[in-house]
């Protein structure tokens, strides 16, 4: 079973030490040194592509895909999350089942959604909870038990992390009844201290909170939670440079429109977490190269969706 976590800053923000039991810190890399590499992502809002945007260069998914996969091959075992709001502001269903095509050929670990997925409509997008690897504790689609696992435990190599997922009811504020109407968002707090005592007792090693709550409603919820080492947080598209460290908790987030790749690098020696290194790769329209795969989906969505527009204009 986990132990509490004693969090204390040394030099830096990103600079701490938390004590875990020394039989649940593996030494996966010799010489008593360890490392859980965690890299994250909010905020796509729809970009498959890459844009060539002078004041905020973005490679959209076609240019994430190779950098992820380069990611992969320098640091071997990764945790890759999302937190949602990875469909467009406007209801393009067309677009959102090639989103998911490019999503799933990446290959996340886990995601929560956000209020911009229901864009597509509420029916609409529950045709895809199925193909994603999603965590939501605190949503309900309808009057009927929950549409996906409350958390998820991935273990890779020797680490086992929980992984806990969870809407601000605030995310909807600006919606029309008629999206959200079937949609009831419980109190946040209790249902992650839930979870969170729960995946204590299966003995996880770390446990993070995929949270598309805005950065200001997560440093609200670290008053009234516990157990939470990391929030991964979305919806307020916060460039988080240096990790916010409250409550022995860390807080990270990517910044807007899928510009950025998260690395929170956490690093062990003896059984003890030494200390914590937030980093970015910023794909461009230039670097990486494309995702193959990923091209052709977005061939096949411009070529569909002239087509429809050239059907509509005909009608």
């Amino acid at each position: 079973m986990i132990k509490k976590i004693f969090l204390s800053l040394l030099v830096s923000s990103v600079t701490m030490l938390f004590s875990f039991p020394s039989t649940q810190i593996p030494r996966a890399h010799g010489a008593g040194e360890d490392e859980i590499i965690i890299v994250y992502t909010n905020s796509l809002n729809g970009y498959l592509d890459y844009c060539r945007c002078r004041e905020n260069p973005r490679g959209g998914l076609v240019k994430r895909a190779t950098e992820i996969k380069k990611i992969r091959m320098e640091a071997g075992e990764i945790f890759l999350f999302e937190t949602g709001d990875f469909f467009s502001y406007e209801p393009d269903p067309l677009l959102a089942g090639y989103i998911v095509k490019a999503y799933r050929h990446i290959g996340y670990d886990a995601m929560v959604f956000g209020d911009q997925e229901f864009t597509i409509g509420r029916d609409e997008f529950m045709k895809h909870l199925g193909s994603l690897p999603f965590v939501a504790d605190n949503i309900r689609l309808g009057s009927g038990p929950a549409a996906v696992p409350r958390y998820k435990i991935i273990e890779k190599g020797r680490f086992r992390i929980g992984i806990i997922g969870t809407v601000a009811p605030e995310a909807f504020k600006y919606y029309p009844e008629k999206i959200i109407r079937d949609i009831r968002v419980l109190d946040q707090a209790a249902e992650i201290n839930r979870d969170a005592e729960e995946l204590k007792r299966k003995g996880v090693d770390l446990i993070v909170l995929l949270s598309h709550s805005g950065f200001d409603r997560d440093r609200e919820l670290l008053r009234n939670i516990k157990g939470i080492h990391v929030i991964i947080g979305g919806h307020s598209q916060t460039l988080i440079k240096e990790p916010v460290v409250e409550n022995n908790s860390v807080i990270v987030q990517a910044g807007a429109d899928g510009s950025r790749i998260g690395i929170l690098r956490i690093k062990a020696a003896d059984g003890i977490i030494k200390s914590i290194k937030n980093s970015f790769r910023h794909p461009t329209e230039y670097t990486p190269a494309d995702d193959e795969y990923i091209r052709g989906l977005i061939k096949e969505y411009l070529a569909k969706s002239k087509k429809d527009i050239e059907n509509i204009r005909l009608d």
